[in-house]
């Protein structure tokens, strides 16, 4: 499975363009706009989880670097005494 048509274009321009990954904040629709995101993949690059994104058939770099961009975790957030707990 391949990325939704734009994504992959969209995200291969933030690498090279890094003053426009602010945008992926601040007003995302013009990116989606520009790169012609479908309606359904705009709501799962919105809020998505990083599975939520890879199921959607984004390479798995470009899915970290969206959530780095958009400002969401990468990982699951776990507790520390997560690893304590198991001893």
């Amino acid at each position: 499975m391949s990325a939704p048509a734009g994504v992959t274009a969209m995200i291969e321009h933030l690498v090279r363009h890094p003053d426009e990954r602010a945008l992926v904040k601040s007003d995302p629709d013009a990116l989606f706009d520009r790169f012609g995101i479908a309606p359904d993949a705009r709501e799962v690059l919105r809020s998505g989880s990083r599975d939520e994104l890879s199921h959607l058939g984004i390479h798995g770099n470009y899915v970290i670097k969206w959530l780095i961009w958009s400002g969401r975790p990468t990982l699951p957030f776990f507790a520390m005494s997560h690893f304590f707990d198991r001893r």
